[in-house]
């Protein structure tokens, strides 16, 4: 069952920003999501976006909730610092 997939708008601005390939890279993964959401990890420690699940793509982290059938995507960030 393919689950919908809502952006926050501070985060769908950043991820306009990025380049055409790191985009991809988080499209691919999030093909997977919709049919297995609950695939990646929860983030049990720190304090930013903890009990998100999470996953690598390219430079960019992206954390994400799943409810019910909906999955938000509420954060990006950076992998690495340049």
């Amino acid at each position: 069952m393919k689950r919908e997939v809502i952006w926050t708008r501070s985060v769908w601005v950043l991820f306009e920003e990025l380049p055409m390939h790191e985009r991809e890279l988080i499209l691919d993964h999030l093909k997977y999501i919709c049919e297995f959401p609950h695939m990646y990890p929860v983030r049990t420690k720190g304090r930013r976006f903890r009990h998100h699940r999470w996953f690598h793509a390219g430079n960019w982290l992206v954390y994400y909730r799943v409810v019910e059938n909906t999955i938000y995507i509420r954060g990006i960030w950076p992998a690495r610092i340049p």
